[in-house]
């Protein structure tokens, strides 16, 4: 299981991620539906598996958003 964490920017200020799902697929899904914006302003954004270790994954979930990925 994978953990997303960070933040992202809203009209209204900083909003907290803290998601679990399978893969990071999932997890920005997960947040794409529960906030249409999510992606599309300023975030900062890890990924972190069982092990502890986190990873900055911002810059792949804007492509992961733009369809790049």
């Amino acid at each position: 299981m994978l953990r997303l964490t960070g933040w992202y920017e809203t009209e209204y200020g900083a909003n907290m991620v803290d998601v679990q799902g399978n893969n990071l697929h999932a997890c920005v899904q997960h947040c794409m539906l529960e906030d249409e914006d999510f992606g599309h302003t300023d975030m900062e954004l890890e990924i972190s598996g069982e092990d502890g270790v986190a990873k900055d994954v911002t810059m792949f979930v804007h492509r992961m958003i733009r369809n790049e990925v």
